[in-house]
């Protein structure tokens, strides 16, 4: 399959790009960083595929799309989960949040593969609700790409400890580094899989994994006794516990 990579974010077309690579079936003809010069290439080029980010400047990956005349077998990566609705109308063949794992673009290649072999019904598709809705641990994401002092940097969740906000920024203690972010901590919380990461506090979201030790009004993580918030406590206490069965 010929495919094409469109995002206006170099770190998330390279994680694409080396994705594609590492597949028999797909052969990437063309990385453009913006729909303009997605919509020029298209005009000259025939494709199987479009890996389609949806918000970009100028042009969004939606409008590119309605745009096309035929539209091709698309495939949305976004790290926003309310236009799902909208590229099933579109006809995408799949719906991906960033940060994307290799076995979750895997399943989007064969399905798109199915497709282009007429072994999938096209009014089968998966719906908006079974693409985005709550991911097995096999699907969850394995990786966090965050904005930090003008670039994009790639995060293992493995290694995160706990999440930070203070004052306009967000600290993220990751091993022994400290990165800084201006994005703000409740679209991190959106960001992260939901079994690993725990909201305890409107300024602290701690990995499970590394917590040693709780009660009701603190969890420690590396040694450091982090404060449990009221509005918080009651889901905080449920998701730990039941760890701790």
């Amino acid at each position: 399959m010929k495919c094409i990579i469109v995002d206006d974010e170099p770190l998330a077309r390279d994680v694409l790009e080396g994705y594609a690579k590492q597949m028999d079936q797909l052969e990437v003809i063309a990385v453009c960083a913006n729909a303009v010069e997605a919509f020029g290439y298209l005009q000259k080029h025939k494709i199987d595929l479009m890996f389609l980010d949806i918000k970009m400047p100028k042009i969004n990956g939606m409008e590119l799309l309605e745009s096309l005349n035929p539209i091709p077998l698309v495939v949305f990566t976004t790290a926003y989960r309310e236009y799902a609705i909208k590229a099933f109308e579109l006809d995408a063949i799949d719906y991906l949040l960033k940060p994307i794992s290799l076995g979750r673009f895997m399943k989007s290649v064969a399905k798109a593969n199915k497709f282009l072999n007429g072994n999938l019904d096209p009014d089968r598709l998966a719906s908006p609700t079974e693409t985005i809705s709550k991911p097995t641990l096999s699907d969850e994401p394995e990786l966090l790409y965050i904005k930090s002092q003008r670039k994009i940097v790639k995060l293992d969740l493995s290694e995160i400890s706990y999440l930070e906000s203070l004052n306009d920024k967000v600290i993220i203690h990751s091993g022994t580094n400290k990165i800084n972010t201006t994005q703000r901590i409740g679209y991190l919380a959106e960001k992260l899989p939901k079994k690993q990461f725990i909201r305890i506090h409107r300024s602290f979201i701690v990995s499970a994994d590394k917590v040693t030790a709780f009660n009701s009004i603190m969890v420690e993580v590396n040694g450091k006794e982090l404060p449990v918030g009221r509005n918080y406590r009651s889901q905080a206490m449920e998701v730990l516990q039941d760890r701790a069965k």
